[in-house]
């Protein structure tokens, strides 16, 4: 039988190897720098985006080290956006990871600095995929257009950007977001409607549901949908296989914020080792819209759908989707 729980912590510390070894490869940088970068990026966490492009390859044939570059530049996005989303101008948390925020420790201007750097480097070490011989150069550049195209304003950027300016649409005293502020002291954006600030033009309608459904399948949704898309890519997934693992990717990936909606007023800040910030900043979530109880559905429907994605894929080895499926439950499940 197999151990979801000694799989996580095996891969984890794979993925932690290799990270301290791509950072280390870094030269001709201030070491502060390196230090501030090095700081978030070995603080620890699940290191489940990683894990899921690895477990996606090797579900169709390859093998961890096949696509250990990607995953761990995967990684280093993820700790750039949690660098910035920290810092004071966005949701001024204290505490990340358990630890103090890299701002806190490093200031400001350089924890934006480290968390360009990361970003930057992100592309580097992606690219160099294209190197291993099982996975090629084509295979490379398709999952990172994909990645690049889930990771910026189309993705993750774009849903932090409707985050931002959607905060207060949360609050039990129904303050005005943050856009609505911003109209009443900028005159040229005086005239601009919520949509502006909030959705693409391709969503018709702003409500609390359409803003919501934007966010989260972008801010949080986009990189885990990346991660999963990307290890289907580099492995060279096709037709409706990669259709199905896309449904796959799009189901967990917003489980996974739901659920830090819920943890986010059920768990305390040293129980998550992250501030419970959403609800001071009165930020729009799933269960300020649906309640606990709807949003544990919700997420239950969601499971069930990713699952059956899995079921019907037909060029997977049967054998290694066994980590894909006990993902979407540990999503489900987790408490931290």
């Amino acid at each position: 039988m197999n151990d979801f729980n000694v799989y996580l912590k095996e891969r984890a510390k794979l993925v932690e190897k290799n990270l301290t070894k791509y950072i280390g490869k870094i030269k001709n940088s201030p070491k502060i720098l390196t230090d501030s970068m090095a700081y978030s990026l070995q603080a620890g966490g699940k290191r489940v985006r990683p894990i899921l492009l690895m477990a996606t390859a090797e579900a169709f044939g390859k093998k961890p080290a096949d696509v250990m570059p990607a995953a761990c530049a995967v990684e280093m996005l993820h700790t750039y956006s949690l660098i910035h989303d920290d810092l004071p101008c966005m949701d001024n948390d204290n505490l990340r990871r358990g630890k103090p925020t890299n701002h806190k420790v490093f200031g400001d201007d350089l924890a934006l600095l480290a968390g360009d750097a990361l970003l930057t480097y992100v592309f580097e070490v992606f690219a160099q995929n294209g190197k291993v011989k099982s996975i090629g150069a084509e295979n490379t550049l398709n999952a990172l257009l994909n990645f690049a195209n889930c990771a910026g304003a189309s993705g993750m950027v774009g849903g932090q950007t409707a985050d931002v300016y959607a905060e207060g649409m949360g609050a039990a005293d129904a303050a005005s977001t943050r856009a609505e502020k911003l109209k009443k002291t900028s005159k040229p954006l005086a005239d601009k409607t919520l949509h502006y600030f909030m959705l693409p033009s391709s969503v018709k309608e702003t409500t609390p549901e359409t803003i919501l459904n934007y966010i989260h399948a972008n801010k949080t949704g986009a990189l885990i949908r990346g991660s999963v898309e990307s290890g289907a890519l580099l492995a060279g997934v096709k037709g409706k296989d990669l259709t199905l693992i896309k449904k796959y990717a799009n189901c967990i990936g917003l489980v996974f914020q739901i659920v830090d909606d819920i943890l986010d007023v059920t768990s305390t800040a040293q129980q998550l080792g992250k501030s419970n910030s959403d609800k001071e900043n009165g930020k729009l979530t799933f269960v300020s819209l649906y309640g606990l109880e709807g949003s544990r559905k919700h997420a239950q429907l969601l499971i069930a759908n990713a699952q059956k994605a899995l079921d019907g894929l037909k060029t997977a080895k049967k054998k290694n989707l066994w980590p894909l499926y006990e993902m979407a439950e540990f999503f489900k499940t987790r408490t931290y």
